[in-house]
């Protein structure tokens, strides 16, 4: 077992901020799991982004459940948890493709893509995905 991990550096301060609200609707059966008050839409595109570009998002989870949450094409290092008491820092540093979120918290996130294309972003339990639980990123070059 090594005495220490490797170093990982922080991602500079973003430049671009967003904000993904998870919410349920149980009395809707077509519309159960939702972001930002939406299912997914293939034929929509929920934010675009720039090649190169740090982003921090904050992740609310207003449901009443766990909701892990997925990015594609990039890791991301998740810098504070708000518990309903207040927003505290990290306190390990980790590059992560995969961050739950319980519900009533949030999370925030800073991450770099460094490709170009569209990608998702879910909550990574299937059935929640399946039931809409999904948005879409175009990063840009």
């Amino acid at each position: 077992m090594p005495e220490r991990l490797r170093r990982i550096d922080p991602l500079p301060k973003a430049s671009v901020t967003r904000r993904v609200v998870f919410s349920e609707d149980m009395a809707n059966p077509a519309a159960m799991f939702l972001i930002n008050g939406k299912t997914f839409d293939m034929d929509r595109m929920d934010f675009t982004g720039q090649v190169g570009a740090v982003e921090e998002w904050e992740i609310d989870n207003q449901a009443d459940m766990d909701h892990p949450f997925h990015l594609h094409g990039t890791q991301f290092q998740v810098t504070e948890r708000h518990d309903g008491k207040g927003w505290r820092a990290e306190p390990y540093l980790a590059w992560r493709d995969v961050v739950n979120v319980p519900p009533g918290q949030k999370v925030r996130l800073r991450f770099r893509q460094d490709m170009p294309g569209p990608r998702m972003f879910h909550c990574h339990i299937l059935e929640h995905e399946d039931a809409g639980m999904m948005g879409t990123l175009d990063v840009r070059a």
